[in-house]
């Protein structure tokens, strides 16, 4: 039988990953093991700046550069530049670990939480294989038909990405 040393256990707010997660304190407490658990954000491109050279005139049958640029300026002079204090100290880092923090609270577990930005599936499996996890625990979120076609799942690229078991709660 496969010993279970060092477990990731996989958390993105949804109802799947939380039954991950008392799936991997169940566990941690029956193999005396330990338990690690990640929680992967997406980083969203904010603020991009369009760096293209702008044409002297209108193209035919198109909206130029030109006039997007003065579409922008004239809305950005509208947008207030003030924001309030606690949007300068935002830190969607600490949110996310509060959260799991939590929740380990409720089990009186402690625990080590990490929390990273990229693509969900590839950096659990990256941090899985550097931090020598031995088996990775992700909830399934129940995506269907069409969409599930389309997107794919984390677990699903977890399941066939990952160099350790995997185990999918539902």
């Amino acid at each position: 039988m496969h010993s279970f040393n060092n477990i990731l256990i996989a958390y993105d707010g949804s109802e799947g990953s939380v039954k991950a997660l008392k799936l991997g304190i169940d566990m941690m407490r029956r193999l005396d093991t330990n338990i690690t658990v990640l929680q992967v954000l997406e980083e969203k491109m904010t603020g991009a700046s369009i760096s293209s050279r702008q044409p002297e005139v209108m193209p035919v049958g198109g909206f130029g550069l030109q006039g997007m640029n003065m579409y922008a300026n004239n809305v950005k002079e509208r947008v207030p530049t003030d924001r309030p204090p606690q949007a300068t100290n935002y830190d969607p880092t600490e949110e996310a670990s509060m959260e799991i923090r939590e929740l380990l609270a409720q089990e009186r577990v402690e625990a080590p939480v990490e929390v990273m930005f990229g693509d969900p599936a590839k950096t659990i499996c990256k941090f899985a294989q550097t931090q020598n996890h031995d088996l990775i625990i992700i909830g399934s979120r129940g995506l269907g038909g069409l969409k599930k076609l389309i997107l794919g799942s984390v677990s699903d690229k977890v399941t066939n990405s990952a160099t350790c078991p995997v185990l999918v709660a539902k």
